[in-house]
């Protein structure tokens, strides 16, 4: 059963917030509210789960409203746990169980310790008392907590983010990029645990265009704080370009022999001072060294790299990868040496599938990935962002929304071609449309539309623009 929760659920939740006895987390990163069921003060408790990372939010949870289909107060206390604003979906499961919490969340959110009895808050055994700790005094950034991490998962980035504080120089902290990816389902918890094994493994992320491939990319490296370095599939892409090549560059020092007699001309002749001299000479000293390419310095420098459209690669460099894809994470460069992979590299695949110039992947090759399949953005979620990203109004990122939804399904029944599903062109409007040169239907024609030269995938798009946008 889908339910929507409105902004009226979320005021009732603030007013009722003295009826929430507990909330907190389990082992697995679920969320778990005990509540008073009726406001009554007669201590007839309830419990409400709640599965962070999914879409629509996976919830357990029964009242007699729920039995009608009707939004509860209760489900209003999902907004102010999660940090989610309403209007949003969330899939309601009547059936309950009991539960064990590990971590109090009550004080962080409410300013209060919980106060359990439906839910059994357990402290006594090493592995509960150790993740009650690890939440209270290391958390993650609270921009984290949308993605549902579990304990186990969470306390392995907080390590791994604990030592790239350590290490990262300004420069490569302000190539970490931002966290923009909205989740759909669990596949940022399936990237993030693949690069986290003992010996990781490199997420590809598999989805048409527009669902968000590159955008979750550099959300990974957001989470482990890895600078990025970027490469894109295609037949220009070659090993010199990855791996780099010898070349001339300026000497450090002045051989001994000419540096003794410039200074004892300079000495001869009074006045002169050698030093000038000798720095202009080392300037001209050239020697043969190694100018190294991107793969070679991202591998060097322990950072993240991104491949997108690794289906376009050419078999050299895929067979390059060979050896940072499995568990030696050596690279080889000739001319160089072998070079050993520090422990914070990583890298991350991107692939659409079904576009000119791609080819299946060679079966040893994909082996070594951890596949993730990444969906679009359900209506809601792509609505938001358009809003988050653009500020324009809530009504024009919901329009929006719904046309991507439509030529989605025009794409999925062979109708229209995939080329009309970017989200950058739905940014786009919403942009355009605050110019005011034309209304946001016209403006919604002209950039879906104008890129397109079959006149029937034209008037496609208009029909479904006309129908979305009155």
């Amino acid at each position: 059963m889908i339910i929507t929760v409105q902004p009226g659920n979320l005021q009732k939740a603030r007013d009722g917030q003295e009826f929430i006895y507990g909330i907190g987390r389990d082992r697995t990163g679920r969320i778990l509210i005990e509540y008073e069921i009726g406001k009554t003060r007669d201590f007839k408790r309830n419990i409400l789960i709640i599965q962070p990372g999914t879409d629509p939010l996976q919830v357990n949870h029964t009242c007699k409203a729920i039995e009608n289909e009707i939004p509860c107060w209760h489900l209003g206390m999902i907004a102010i746990v999660i940090k989610i604003n309403p209007p949003f979906d969330v899939e309601i499961n009547t059936a309950l169980e009991s539960h064990t919490v590990v971590n109090d969340m009550t004080m962080d959110i409410l300013g209060r310790q919980g106060d359990f009895q439906k839910l059994e808050f357990i402290e006594e055994d090493i592995e509960s008392a150790e993740s009650v700790e690890f939440f209270e005094a290391v958390p993650l950034p609270p921009w984290m907590e949308r993605f549902g991490f579990p304990w186990r998962l969470r306390k392995r980035i907080k390590e791994f983010r604990d030592r790239q504080e350590k290490v990262l120089t300004a420069e490569q902290r302000a190539r970490v990029p931002g966290a923009r990816y909205i989740p759909s389902g669990q596949e940022v918890l399936k990237a993030v645990a693949a690069l986290l094994y003992d010996s990781w493994e490199a997420p590809l992320l598999i989805g048409r265009k527009g669902s968000g491939k590159s955008t979750l990319a550099e959300t990974l490296a957001a989470i482990l704080m890895l600078p990025v370095n970027k490469i894109f599939g295609g037949i220009d892409l070659n090993l010199e370009s990855l791996l780099g090549a010898r070349t001339l560059v300026p000497a450090d020092d002045v051989d001994l022999v000419t540096e003794m007699k410039l200074r004892a001309a300079c000495t001869s002749a009074a006045g002169i001072d050698p030093e000038p001299l000798i720095q202009r000479l080392r300037g001209s000293q050239m020697r043969v060294g190694f100018e190294p390419g991107i793969l070679l310095s991202a591998v060097e420098r322990g950072e993240m790299l991104i491949i997108d459209e690794v289906n376009m690669l050419v078999p050299e460099v895929t067979s390059l990868l060979h050896g940072l894809l499995d568990w030696q994470k050596t690279l080889s460069v000739p001319g160089y040496g072998h070079v050993k992979a520090p422990e914070s590299f990583r890298l991350v695949g991107c692939m659409n599938y079904g576009y000119a110039g791609t080819k299946p992947l060679n079966e040893a090759f994909q082996d070594r990935f951890r596949s993730v399949q990444v969906p679009h953005l359900p209506t809601n979620a792509l609505a938001a962002l358009i809003t988050d990203q653009t500020r324009c109004n809530a009504s024009t990122g919901a329009k929006l929304a719904e046309v991507f939804k439509k030529l989605s399904d025009g794409v999925a029944n062979g109708d229209i071609s995939e080329k009309v599903l970017s989200v950058r062109s739905f940014l786009r409007i919403a942009r355009e449309d605050q110019y005011g040169y034309s209304n946001l239907k016209g403006v919604a024609m002209s950039v879906l539309t104008e890129g397109l030269f079959d006149q029937f995938e034209r008037d496609q798009v208009k029909d479904v623009v006309d129908a979305c946008i009155k």
